[in-house]
C-alpha cells in the first residue's frame, strides 16, 4: 500500500512539473509574439506561475517567472518596479550562494582558467511606442486616430497588383503600435486589414477588385485616406451574447455604512458613499452577464462584521469581494495613489497591508490583537489562499485594462496577501479590493466620478469572467 501511494505521489509530482514547464514554455512564445492580446497572457501567466513557485520554494522557477515578467512589463509599458527590484535581490542571492559553493580547499591544485568573454544579451528595441487609438468614418473618408503627431516619416504608402492581375492592394506602413485591431469594413471595398506587421510598424492593408483613386493626407495626430468610394458610416458593433452563469453566487460587500463613515477624503468625500456606488454598478454588471449577485449592504446602513461574516457563511457564495478606499495621513496625501487589492494570506502580508490591517480590522473589532486575526487566517485552507490569489491578479490586470483603453491615467494595480477579519468567513476566493486613496486630491476626484467608476467596475466584471475561465482550465 505504501508503495503504490509513494509511486502515485510521484507521479502527480513530474505530471505537474511538465505540465509547468510546458505553461512556462508557451509563455515564452506568446511574449515575443507579435500580437499585444498574447503578450498580456505571457505576462499573466508569469504571474501565475510566479506564486506557485514562491508557495513551493521553487528558486529556479521564480527567477524565471520574474524575468519573463519583467520583459512583458518593458514591452506592455506595464509598471513592474516591483518585480525587477525582486528579481535583482534573488539574482544576487543565488550568485552570491554560487561564489560560496565555488570555493575550493587550499591544499588542493586549482587550474587558473582565463573568463570567457560577456557578451550582452540582445534587447529588441521598439523604435516607436506610439499607437492606434481607434477610427472613424467622415462620409466616404477614412480617418486613423493615433495618440500622436504624425510626420512624414512616420507613414510609407505603396501599392501592388497580385498575380494574374486580379485585383489591386494599396498599402500603408505606419511607424506605430498596436494594442487592439480594429474591424474595418465598406461594402464596396474587399478587405480592410490592420495588423501588426513589426514590432514598430503597422500595415493597413486596403484590397479592392478594381482600382482606387486613393489620396491621403496628415491632419495632426490623424491620418485621413480618401479611396473615392461612397460615403458611409462606422459599422454598428454586433451584439455578443452573454454568458449565462446561473450557478455562480457572487457575494459583494461595499466597506463601513451607516455610523461607520470609513477614510474621510479630500474635500470631506467619504468612504462609505464612493465604495457603495462602484459595488452597485459592479452588481449590476455582474448580474447582465448572468451571475447570481448579493450585497452585504444596497444602502448607508450600518453592517457589523458579524453581520457581513454570518450573511456570507449562509449563502456561501462561489466569490467574496469586499470594496474600500484607502487613505493616508495629509502629509502624504499627494504622494499615495492608485489600486490595490488583497487577499487572505497572513504568511505573504508586507508592511503596506498592515497598517491596512490596523485600519480595516480596527472598524469591526478594536479589542481584538492582531495575533488573533493570525490565528483565524492560518485555518484558511491553501486551495483557498491560492485561488483568492489567482482572483486578485486577474481583477488587477483586467482594471488597468479597461481604465487605460478610456485614458484614465492608473498605475499597475498592488497585489499581496494581508489579514483581513472580513475576508475570513469567506469559505471560497475572497478578496478585498482598495479601489483609490481618497486622501490624493486629484485621484478622489476620478473615484467620484461616474464614467470612472463604470469602467473601474467593467474592469472588476471582466476580472471575475477570466478568473472562472482560467478556474476551468487549471
Amino acid at each position: 500500500m505504501l508503495r503504490l501511494f509513494t509511486t502515485f505521489f510521484l507521479l502527480t509530482t513530474i505530471l505537474f512539473a511538465v505540465s509547468t514547464k510546458a505553461a512556462l514554455d508557451s509563455a515564452k512564445k506568446d511574449l515575443y509574439s507579435h500580437s499585444k492580446t498574447r503578450q498580456f497572457q505571457a505576462y499573466d501567466t508569469y504571474k501565475r506561475y510566479y506564486i506557485k513557485a514562491l508557495i513551493d520554494g521553487n528558486t529556479k522557477q521564480q527567477l524565471r517567472c520574474l524575468n519573463g515578467i519583467c520583459i512583458a512589463g518593458k514591452k506592455l509599458r506595464i509598471d513592474v518596479s516591483d518585480y525587477k527590484k525582486k528579481l535583482a535581490k534573488l539574482e544576487s542571492h543565488k550568485t552570491h550562494h554560487k561564489k560560496k559553493q565555488k570555493k575550493e580547499p587550499s591544499h588542493t591544485k586549482t587550474e587558473r582558467i582565463k573568463p570567457a568573454k560577456k557578451t550582452a544579451p540582445k534587447r529588441v528595441q521598439i523604435r516607436s511606442k506610439h499607437a492606434l487609438r481607434g477610427f472613424h468614418w467622415d462620409e466616404s473618408t477614412l480617418v486613423l486616430e493615433f495618440d500622436f503627431m504624425l510626420h512624414s516619416k512616420d507613414v510609407n504608402f505603396f501599392k501592388l497588383r497580385p498575380d494574374k492581375g486580379k485585383g489591386y492592394r494599396y498599402i500603408f506602413d505606419i511607424n506605430a503600435i498596436l494594442f487592439k485591431k480594429p474591424v474595418i469594413k465598406h461594402k464596396e471595398i474587399k478587405r480592410i486589414k490592420v495588423s501588426q506587421y513589426r514590432r514598430d510598424k503597422i500595415r493597413v492593408v486596403i484590397e479592392s477588385k478594381k482600382p482606387l483613386n486613393m489620396r491621403f493626407n496628415r491632419e495632426g495626430k490623424n491620418l485621413q485616406i480618401t479611396m473615392g468610394i461612397s460615403a458611409v458610416h462606422a459599422p454598428k458593433a454586433k451584439k455578443v451574447s452573454k454568458r449565462v452563469n446561473h450557478n455562480k453566487l457572487i457575494i459583494i460587500d461595499p466597506g463601513h455604512g451607516g455610523r461607520d463613515g470609513g477614510a474621510v477624503g479630500y474635500g470631506r468625500h467619504l468612504e462609505k458613499d464612493i465604495v457603495l456606488q462602484i459595488s452597485k454598478r459592479l452588481a449590476k454588471i455582474l448580474k447582465k452577464e448572468g451571475y447570481k449577485v448579493k450585497m452585504t449592504r444596497s444602502s448607508d446602513k450600518t453592517r457589523s462584521l458579524k453581520y457581513r461574516t454570518k450573511f456570507t457563511r449562509k449563502n456561501k457564495p462561489d466569490l467574496f469581494i469586499s470594496v474600500h478606499a484607502n487613505s493616508v495621513p495629509k502629509k502624504n496625501a499627494h504622494k499615495a495613489r492608485g489600486i490595490e487589492i488583497y487577499y487572505l494570506d497572513p504568511k505573504r502580508g508586507s508592511q503596506r497591508s498592515s497598517r491596512l490591517e490596523r485600519k480595516e480590522n480596527a472598524a469591526d473589532y478594536n479589542a481584538m490583537d492582531s495575533s488573533i486575526t493570525k490565528l483565524f487566517s492560518a485555518t484558511q485552507s491553501r486551495a483557498k489562499v491560492l485561488e483568492s490569489n489567482f482572483l486578485a491578479i486577474d481583477m488587477g490586470q483586467n482594471v488597468v485594462s479597461r481604465l487605460r483603453e478610456k485614458r484614465f491615467k492608473v498605475k499597475d494595480v498592488k497585489v499581496a496577501g494581508g489579514n483581513f477579519w472580513v475576508l475570513v468567513g469567506a469559505t471560497s476566493a475572497a478578496v478585498l479590493v482598495e479601489v483609490g486613496f481618497v486622501s490624493h486630491p486629484q485621484e478622489v476626484k476620478q473615484l467620484i466620478n461616474k464614467k470612472y467608476q463604470q469602467t473601474l467596475a467593467e474592469g472588476l466584471a471582466d476580472g471575475v469572467d477570466q478568473y472562472f475561465r482560467n478556474k476551468a482550465r487549471r
